[in-house]
């Protein structure tokens, strides 16, 4: 008896969106015999690679001219995530998508931030239509401008002060990471970046911290920087996390990368990523990733969320008050609707 598994080429590309991984499922069905992949379907991953590239290209020209714009007044910005991790990390800035560009600066120069971006085309999101700086600082850790061109956003950039909501409770500052700057170069330009342990501080923060793991993409970003960035120091790091009541996030995503994408545990951290604990935390990720798309955001998949968010974090306090938050925005959210 022989079995037959048709492959639904259009349902993997769907969950590639949904996943942002895109480029990553290109490369992969790049390796398949030609025989395997439709012609038509491999043309459609290369147009879409083709387009990711000339996003990517775009957003470093905006980078480097809203860089040099601050830099005149004296305002620093520090690239992460984005466009810069796919340099460091992929090694190939269309290996990873990205919708827009994140930079970290210090909250006391929003002001003139505001000033010289909207002197210069740019417009804040509509979202911060009326409010006051003073709100806007305390309220938010980002501060989103765009570029508008025929009615639409073509370009993006967010000013980070920190990585998540207030309420999540991992106020990160570019105060805090000040002996992690580094120099770094881009395409023959100088810029200030940061070392490959801030880079994954900041994106265990924001990927497994605010946004839980739900993404293959935001595993993958940990398998590329363990893999590829060899000098972390993983002391400062775990000192860091556990600052913030976030250590487990480390092990879960490490373990997560392991998993998915074969990356080697480090051996300095080998025992925690490798404990029944970690494990659970992982498998349970797991199963929210592979949940139909359908499915997402409904009542299961908020709860267990929500769940991880307990789990992941470390502390009583810590825990109650993140649960306090999580009801007020369910509260405030059904008073709007």
């Amino acid at each position: 008896m022989v079995v037959s598994h048709k492959i639904d080429w259009e349902e993997l590309l769907r969950r590639a969106v949904l996943h942002c991984v895109t480029p990553r499922f290109a490369a992969l069905a790049g390796r398949l015999p030609s025989a395997l992949v439709p012609a038509a379907f491999r043309e459609r991953l290369d147009d879409i690679c083709r387009q990711n590239l000339v996003n990517q290209f775009r957003y470093v020209e905006e980078f480097i001219r809203i860089r040099d714009l601050l830099g005149a007044a004296g305002i620093g910005i520090i690239p992460f995530k984005g466009f810069w991790l796919a340099q460091e990390a992929y090694g190939n800035i269309a290996g990873r998508e990205s919708l827009d560009v994140d930079v970290f600066t210090y909250g006391s120069d929003l002001e003139r931030i505001k000033e010289l971006m909207t002197g210069s085309g740019y417009s804040e999101e509509p979202g911060y239509h009326g409010k006051t700086m003073a709100v806007i600082r305390t309220e938010y850790q980002e501060y989103t401008f765009e570029k508008i061109e025929g009615g639409v956003s073509a370009f993006r950039i967010e000013f980070h002060w920190g990585i998540c909501p207030p309420e999540y409770l991992m106020n990160v500052r570019l105060e805090d990471l000040s002996d992690q700057v580094v120099p770094g170069s881009f395409q023959g330009r100088d810029l200030e970046v940061f070392t490959p342990s801030a880079q994954l501080l900041l994106t265990l923060l924001h990927h497994g911290g605010k946004d839980r793991f739900t993404l293959l993409k935001q595993v993958d970003d940990i398998a590329m920087i363990t893999r590829n960035c060899t000098d972390i120091d993983w002391t400062w790091l775990r000192s860091r996390l556990r600052h913030f009541h976030a250590e487990p996030l480390l092990y879960t995503g490490v373990r997560l990368a392991a998993e998915i994408a074969g990356s080697e545990i480090p051996p300095e951290i080998r025992d925690q990523v490798s404990s029944a604990r970690t494990g659970r935390l992982a498998a349970e990720r797991l199963q929210q990733m592979s949940m139909p798309p359908h499915l997402w955001y409904k009542g299961l998949f908020n709860f267990r969320n929500w769940l991880f968010r307990m789990r992941s974090r470390t502390g009583l306090s810590t825990r109650i008050k993140l649960t306090i938050a999580t009801a007020m925005v369910l509260v405030s959210r059904r008073i709007r609707g």
